[in-house]
């Protein structure tokens, strides 16, 4: 039971709609032409799940120009393909060298299992990859896995992560300039109810685990989980939580830890009291961006003059540097766009691109969907792979994952195919106007990709195969072909990091788990007000004929730092540098005349710390 339920809830998390609830639809007594899937907790707000047809066949995607690129977002249907050879990027038929036995493709498999990607693909500081799934048997004995390979995607050791106790899901992994590791999930809890924690556990470059943070549940909520984390600019860990209220309360959170494991604030976006008609707020995917963050996601939101019901649409957020929320977006929210945002990444300084699955418009089943908003939250136009580009028996197509090939391509990692639920991984090579310039489909997978570029320029990509009864992990490179690479024949070392060679095994986070109340969390607000000084403290105080100690705190957040020391005249003693990150420093006072002194520490230019001392 323990594990059943905990990997039918990671389904839920990753597939809200399409692949769990496909069969057996019925229409709504409201209106014929849309599903109904249920009622909110409140019971005054009929959600549909699944719009069928929204009547929006005059809406059409504009033409819009921003401060660098001129972005045409007007349909088109270009499949510039010769059938049977490898497509350029220019639309020419030209034969590109291919040979079989130099394909990069990589099966990982557990005997007797099931293995299924989990939590985003990454490429390792030294050019290794590092991949989470998850090994199951008929939805039960659910075992989570790290997997470290090398440049060509071949193991190097693999790690079972294990708690005595409780269930683990991990969605993201990230990596610092030190060869650490996060991994963001959550911890599940079996007793009478089910209740899941956000988690987030650092290991060493060796592998080892340093620390394990969990947040509680607020009480409105009955389970959490980190669903993306990033290391900022500042280098904290910024991680975005969903606490499932069913709607009825706050559901999408940042929490910032710093490196060491200290959590440091806490802070809901989109909330209740703000956005009240809003529900099941997700996000999906976090970024940084010129001073801002960024997150992708959806919601539910009401249909433009019918307050009372209330559809799916993808949902965007803007963050200012300090963690203000700037500005709230269900996409296109008086229009009829319905669907989900899975991924956003910047195409110029100002315009964001989100990528995701427009659900049923058209008479169609499905289609992708590229979504352009402005850093400052103007929504200026989407465009959309229509299914029949792809093929004339295509059912559904969405995008999982976005990256850049060049200043006017883009690669998605996509799910595209004739059935209207489980569909195989591919990937398209498009513009911003969803022009399709190339595309290639991986027969015999499932399940959403994962996408990352790597050093070379070229991208892999993980989902699972079916090969005989079970699925096994399965990750290819190609490059912005959608060819195959040839394997890297360079000799690399990996992690040079860690002093002693990595075995496989299994990593126990039994004993690691400490868990921090929200309630003690400051808002970001008051944790950048508490770090803007540098608390100063002198000791011994009254000093005489020895040295005294000033020590300092704060100093990692502060550059360009000075201590001066004035006497009761205000004339300056005593000036010294203090470097990032510094503690302490030690000053012989023997020789200064007896009196009241007073301690200032300068952080570029302004006071931002000061503590009296006597000298007897």
């Amino acid at each position: 039971m323990k594990k059943t339920l905990f990997f039918a809830i990671k389904l839920i998390l990753i597939c809200p709609f399409g692949v769990l609830l496909s069969q057996n639809y019925a229409p709504s007594p409201v209106e014929s032409v849309l599903w109904n899937e249920t009622t909110n907790s409140q019971g005054n707000q009929d959600i549909y799940y699944y719009p069928f047809d929204s009547n929006d066949s005059e809406v059409k995607p504009i033409d819009y120009v921003t401060s660098e690129t001129i972005i045409m977002a007007t349909y088109a249907n270009n499949r510039n393909t010769a059938v049977g050879l490898p497509t350029i990027l220019d639309g020419s038929s030209k034969v590109i060298p291919y040979s079989r036995n130099q394909r990069w493709e990589v099966f990982i498999s557990q005997a007797n299992m099931n293995l299924s990607p989990q939590g985003r693909l990454i490429e390792s500081y030294d050019k290794g990859l590092v991949v989470g799934a998850a090994s199951f048997t008929n939805l039960s004995n659910v075992k989570q896995w790290s997997f470290k390979t090398d440049i060509n995607g071949q193991i190097l050791y693999d790690n079972m992560i294990n708690h005595n106790n409780y269930g683990l899901g991990i969605w993201a992994f990230t990596q610092d300039s030190d060869g650490n590791l996060y991994a963001a999930g959550g911890i599940f809890f079996f007793d009478n109810t089910y209740i899941g924690m956000p988690l987030i556990t650092k290991f060493n470059p060796c592998g080892e685990p340093v620390w394990c943070r969990a947040l509680p549940v607020t009480p409105q909520s009955y389970q959490g989980t980190v669903l993306d984390i990033i290391i900022n600019s500042n280098n904290d860990l910024i991680a975005l939580v969903y606490q499932s209220t069913g709607g009825a309360a706050d559901e999408i959170y940042l929490a910032a830890f710093n490196l060491d494991g200290k959590e440091l604030w806490i802070r809901p976006y989109a909330k209740k009291s703000d956005y009240p008609l809003m529900l099941n707020r997700i996000g999906r995917k976090l970024i940084e961006h010129r001073n801002g963050y960024y997150i992708a996601g959806y919601c539910y939101y009401p249909f433009p003059g019918n307050p009372n019901h209330v559809f799916l649409r993808p949902l965007f957020i803007g963050i200012n540097s300090d963690f203000k929320e700037k500005w709230v977006k269900p996409f296109y929210a008086l229009d009829s766009v319905f669907g989900i945002a899975e991924t956003i990444i910047p195409i110029n300084d100002s315009v964001l691109m989100g990528g995701g699955i427009r659900r049923a418009t058209f008479g169609e089943d499905a289609n992708s969907l590229l979504m352009f908003i402005t850093t400052d939250g103007n929504e200026i136009g989407y465009s959309q792979i229509r299914n029949y580009q792809i093929g004339s028996e295509i059912k559904v197509n969405y995008i999982s994952e976005l990256e850049r090939v060049n200043d006017s391509l883009f690669i998605a990692a996509s799910v595209f195919g004739t059935h209207p639920g489980v569909n195989p991984v591919g990937e398209f090579i498009i513009d911003t106007s969803c022009n399709l310039y190339n595309f290639q489909s991986r027969p015999n997978t499932e399940t959403k990709p994962s996408m990352v570029k790597t050093y070379d320029n070229n991208f892999v990509i993980n989902a699972n195969i079916k090969v005989g009864n079970y699925f096994k992990l399965y990750l290819y490179k190609i490059d912005s072909n959608l060819e195959s690479v040839p394997l890297d024949t360079t000799q690399y070392v990996y992690d040079s990091l860690c002093p002693h060679t990595i075995q496989s095994g299994t990593i126990d986070l039994t004993d690691c788990l400490v868990i921090q109340s929200i309630d003690e969390l400051p808002s970001p607000d008051e944790y950048y007000e508490s770090i803007r000084w540098i608390p100063v403290k002198a000791y011994p105080n009254p000093v005489s004929g020895q040295e005294l100690t000033i020590e300092f705190e704060n100093t990692q957040h502060h550059s360009n730092i000075e201590l001066r020391l004035y006497d009761a005249f205000g004339k300056e003693v005593h000036r010294r540098r203090i470097y990032t990150g510094q503690q302490d420093i030690s000053l012989d006072v023997g020789h200064w005349p007896p009196g009241l002194y007073l301690v200032v520490v300068y952080s570029n230019g302004g006071a931002v710390g000061q503590c009296k001392v006597v000298v007897e």
